[in-house]
Order: C-alpha cells, then sequence, then structure tokens
C-alpha cells in the first residue's frame, strides 16, 4: 500500500484538521503505508502542529508506540527531523516507553536529535525520559555525544547537555559573530590544507607513473613482479589520446595507461597498503615482505583468512580444504563428466597421481570451537561462512547464530519443530550453535530432556544429510562454548561428539595479538595512531597494566574497551583545546590517551 490519503494530508496539516471530524478519519488513522509508516509518521516527519498530533492519537492511539519497517516510532521520526518541542511532549507524554525504545539500528531516539541539529529543548526532554541513553551506544559504536561531535554544526547548549554539564550562556549577537568567523577562518585552513596535500599527491603521483614508464620500455618482464601486465599496459600507453606532455591528468581525470597502473597498486599486497599506515615500521616492513614474496597478488579468501588475527591451525585447516577443492576442480576440467565411464580409466591414468583420485570436490566437516569469552570463535564463524563460499563448498555466505532458546520449546514436540524450523532456516550456510552445552541443562521451565530432543534433532539431520537424505544444502553446523563446559558435555553426549569430527581450541590472545586487533579496531571505526603506538610498544603496554588471568576473562574485549576508552580521552583532549585556542585532531589516538585508559580502567 503507498500513501493514503491522510497520509497526504499529514504534510500539509490545514485539511487534515477538516478530516477529522469525519466518520472514516479513525479507520484511516490506523492504516499503513509501503513503509510501515502510520499517518503519524508522516506527520512527524513534516514537523506537525501539537494540534494536528493529538488528533491522530487520539483516533489511533496506538500509533505512539507503533514501528515502522526500520523500527524507528513516530518519537524516532520527530527527533530526526526537528518537529516542535510540544510534539514530542506529548508523544512522551502518551508512550514514556518511547524514549527507551531502539530502532533497526541500534539508535534511540536520542541517537537521532544529536545527530539532526534538534533543539536544546528537546534533546532535555529526551535525556529526562531516559537518562541513561546518555552513554548508550548505537549499533555503529557511537553515543549520542559522539554523534553531536561528528556534525560540526551542533550547537554548544546540545553539546554541553549531551555531556551532563550546564548548558554555557546565551552568547550576545556580536560574540555569536565572532563565532561564526572562526569557524570561517578554522574551514578556510582546512579547506587550504587540503588543497596543499592534493597538489602534492598529484605531484608524487605523475613522477611514479613516469617511473613505471621508463621501467616498462626497459624490462618490461618486470612489471610481473607488481602484478602488471606490460602488453596491457603498452596497449593503454597507445591508446591514451587524452594525456597531456607530461604524462599526467587533463581536466583532473587519469587516462588509460594511468587507471591500469593505478589499478595495479590497488591490487597489490598489504606489504605496500602497510607503507602507507602510519604505524608502518621496519619490523612490520619484514613480516609484510615475507610474506608477501611467496603469495604475490592477494584474492578474496586470503583476504578473509588475514582479516584473523592467530588462529594459525584454523587457517591451515581452511586452505587444506581450499587444495583439495581446487585438485577437484581442475580434475573435473581435464576429464569432464560427459567422458563415458568406459573411457575414464584410460584419460585417468594420463593424470599425475595428484589428480587421479576420484574422491571428488570435499565437504567440510561439522566442527567444536572451544574457548574463553572473546576469543573469536563467533567472528572466525562469521569469517567461515564467507570464506567456504568463496571456495563453493557453502552454497550461500549465510551465517546463523542461535542459543538453547531459539532450539527448545516447553514440550518434545515443540522443540523438534524449533530444531526443524532452525536448520531449514540456515540452510546452505553455517549454523552456529553459541554455548551448545546449555542444551543439556535443565531451567526453571525446562527440563534438561527438552535439550536433549533438540540435540537428537541435529544428529537425526546430521545423518540424514550423510546419506543425501537433505542434497547439498545441509547447513555445516558449529557448537561453541567454554572449554570446561564443553568438555563435560560432548563425554555425556557420545553419539553427538562422533558427528563433530573437528575440535578446535582458540587460546587467549597474547598481548601482541591484543595490539594488533586493537590496531585494526581503530582504522575500522576511523581512527589511527601516532607513530610512537607500534604493535610492539602497545604489547609492552598491556603487559606491564594487565594480569593474564584479566585479560583471559576478556580476550578480545578489552580491544573494545581499550578503544572506547580512548575515544573518551580524544574527546577530552578536544574539549580543553577549544578553551585554549589550539587545534587537535579528532581522529587521532596518541600515547597518552591508551596509558591514562589503561591506569585507570586495566588491572
Amino acid at each position: 500500500m503507498t500513501d493514503t490519503t491522510l497520509h497526504e494530508l499529514c504534510k500539509g496539516f490545514g485539511a487534515l484538521l477538516s478530516r477529522s471530524k469525519q466518520p472514516i478519519f479513525i479507520e484511516e488513522a490506523s492504516r499503513l503505508n509501503d513503509r510501515g509508516n502510520l499517518p503519524l509518521h508522516a506527520a512527524c516527519s513534516f514537523q506537525a502542529s501539537q494540534e494536528v498530533i493529538d488528533a491522530l492519537l487520539k483516533a489511533y492511539p496506538g500509533g505512539a508506540s507503533q514501528p515502522n519497517n526500520v523500527g524507528n516510532l513516530p518519537i524516532h521520526q520527530a527527533a530526526m527531523w526537528q518537529a516542535p518541542v510540544d510534539t514530542i511532549e506529548l508523544l512522551l507524554s502518551r508512550y514514556p516507553e518511547g524514549a527507551t525504545v531502539r530502532n533497526q539500528y541500534g539508535s534511540l531516539p536520542l541517537h537521532m536529535a544529536a545527530s539532526n541539529q534538534s533543539s536544546p529543548e528537546a534533546v532535555k526532554l529526551l535525556i529526562d525520559a531516559y537518562p541513561d541513553s546518555l552513554h548508550l551506544q548505537n549499533d555503529d559504536g557511537m553515543t549520542p555525544l559522539d554523534l553531536a561531535l561528528a556534525d560540526e554544526s551542533a550547537s554548544e547548549t546540545v553539546v554541553a547537555l549531551l555531556e551532563g554539564r550546564p548548558p554555557p550562556p546565551e552568547l550576545s549577537r556580536r560574540q555569536k559573530a565572532d563565532k561564526f568567523l572562526e569557524r570561517a577562518d578554522a574551514l578556510e585552513r582546512k579547506l587550504g590544507s587540503m588543497r596543499d596535500a592534493g597538489g602534492r599527491q598529484h605531484g608524487d603521483l605523475r613522477e611514479a607513473i613516469q617511473a613505471v614508464r621508463k621501467l616498462a620500455d626497459r624490462f618490461p618482464h618486470a612489471l610481473y613482479s607488481a602484478g602488471i601486465d606490460p602488453n596491457e599496459l603498452e596497449i593503454a600507453l597507445s591508446n591514451s589520446a587524452v594525456e597531456d606532455g607530461n604524462g599526467g591528468y587533463r581536466g583532473g581525470r587519469p587516462n588509460e595507461a594511468e587507471l591500469v597502473i593505478l589499478d595495479a597498486v590497488k591490487r597489490r599486497s598489504p606489504v605496500v597498503r602497510g607503507a602507507i599506515n602510519k604505524n608502518f615500521s621496519a619490523e612490520s616492513f619484514r613480516d609484510g615482505a615475507m610474506n608477501a614474496g611467496s603469495s604475490g597478488p592477494r584474492d578474496r579468501v586470503e583476504d578473509l583468512l588475514a582479516s584473523i588475527v592467530g588462529l594459525d591451525h584454523i587457517k591451515s585447516q581452511v586452505r587444506g580444504i581450499r587444495r583439495s577443492t581446487e585438485i577437484a576442480d581442475l580434475r573435473e576440467s581435464l576429464i569432464p563428466n560427459s567422458v563415458p565411464q568406459t573411457r575414464m580409466g584410460a584419460a585417468a591414468s594420463l593424470l599425475p597421481p595428484a589428480l587421479s583420485d576420484e574422491s571428488g570436490r570435499p565437504r567440510a566437516s561439522h566442527m567444536v570451537f572451544v574457548g574463553n569469552p572473546g576469543c573469536g570463535k563467533t567472528a572466525v564463524a562469521r569469517l567461515l561462512a564467507k570464506t567456504y563460499h568463496e571456495l563453493g563448498i557453502l552454497r550461500k555466505p549465510k551465517f546463523l547464530e542461535v542459543e538453547r532458546m531459539d532450539l527448545v520449546g516447553r514440550t518434545p514436540q515443540q522443540t523438534v519443530a524449533k530444531s526443524v524450523e532452525v536448520l531449514e532456516e540456515a540452510r546452505g550456510g553455517i549454523l552456529f550453535i553459541d554455548e551448545a552445552y546449555t542444551l543439556a541443562m535443565s531451567t526453571k521451565r525446562q527440563k534438561a530432556e527438552s535439550g536433549v530432543d533438540a540435540i537428537g534433532e541435529l544428529i537425526r539431520g546430521i545423518d540424514a544429510a550423510a546419506e543425501g537424505k537433505e542434497g547439498d544444502t545441509f547447513p555445516l553446523i558449529i557448537i561453541a562454548g567454554f572449554p570446561q563446559e564443553m568438555q563435560s558435555f560432548l563425554a555425556a553426549q557420545g553419539a553427538l561428539r562422533k558427528r563433530f569430527s573437528l575440535t578446535f581450541e582458540f587460546p587467549d590472545y597474547t598481548c601482541k595479538e591484543l595490539a594488533k586487533i586493537f590496531i585494526d579496531l581503530c582504522q575500522a571505526k576511523g581512527f589511527y595512531l601516532e607513530d610512537t603506538l607500534s604493535v610492539r610498544v602497545l604489547s609492552d603496554l598491556l603487559e606491564k597494566n594487565t594480569t593474564a588471568e584479566w585479560r583471559a576473562e576478556r580476550n578480545g574485549r578489552v580491544c573494545e574497551m581499550l578503544l572506547s576508552g580512548a575515544r573518551t580521552e580524544v574527546r577530552r583532549r578536544s574539549r580543553e583545546a577549544t578553551f585554549e585556542e589550539h587545534e587537535v585532531d579528532p581522529q587521532l589516538i596518541i600515547r597518552s590517551d591508551v596509558e591514562n585508559v589503561m591506569k585507570a580502567e586495566f588491572k
């Protein structure tokens, strides 16, 4: 259903109040459009007056608690589109719990208000309705304060409210003018630095391209090691009609030959990409050079494996399955299925021994993941779904994570039905059962036998798939949990244990591995570290400020705690810099930030 007449009227309001007196208005106020919006959502999005909102709520009182297709309540829409304060106050009076509701992106109404320049009065209403929302993060790890600071046009009053301090006194007209001049000057300086940096990069690129062209003329074979086909480059150079005399750009755009070179640079191994990283060091260059020397240009599977820190035994397993898959595919290409069976033996005898095996494409075995909290069990399982799909072992890159409550019902019949439904939903991908040992535990509502019924259904499905009754779409099952609990669970469930031939132990991360994970996490969140914060320095700091027992209880979560604290330190430095009138890079984490967090929060 598209927008109804009432949806459209909510965008103007004048005729809506007249229509509210008609009998059909009550039924229209409860209709949804194709985006799941009520007319109340539309009215909040178009800054309707309190009178209009009141009329819609009287016609459909449940509208205040009705989410749309992305989980937004009307109060989310009002906060996002700068609705009048009276509108937000009315919505909160009808449904106070609305201030605590997250949409599908994990955002509260306060997140929406902070990132969309809502008035200080509206922000204060939302804070008063749900004070804890000041410190809660959305799915991107951003608090309302983070979102407001990211928006350079956010008012100082709103920032003060989100920081939990009294708002500053209202500025005089002269002070406001001075503030605007300061912002203009800062913007001019930023644009100037960007222009200078762009000019330097253009000059560097021009020199690099000229050097590559000279190399192509004298030693074309040497370009292969850089991932560039000299024949392709030669054709591109001959077709470059828009090239200027200096081998640069014309009109600011690269020509065909330059695109060939730039594309090859993008495909280079991480040792080259690491050279532009702010944490580049001689040590990292040596490590990268050793890895790059044998692997050449990276592919999708290796990129996925490279994103896993440590866990070499799992990477070796995946590479082994990859080799077996490639051999099976090569054998099939040399001896197609169309070859008659009578000639198959003769054809196979001509193949090398490694290709003469008729075992076919390998199947991934069901697995057991064992490790302490935060050691990467779930993250690795997600990557395996993508990796095995790239290798053609799984039909889909699907990953479904479940726990006891998703498999176990109140009766054996409900348990079987829920287990079958989960297996069906995970078809073609990976089914990850977290804390699998709880299936053998009893709860206040359910006995342990209920979990045993779920285990029995898993066994039945695995056996049926092994016999070919489930086709080739039965999910790869991974059961995971803490070491001691999983050991006791599998010892008591012998039948289930036989179906899981692979067990992977996830050791606690070392300080060096935690340092690498922290650097990757910073880069993923848009931060970078100062030059002194290398892997070795971060590792030494972790070793000095934490105990092995404390790290074992958290593992990768140590990095999340460290980044969260470091962001707080960066914001603190930024606030202090505004009073001291010097600039602070809001994306740069320095050593003192890390040290302060470790001293205050770690042990």
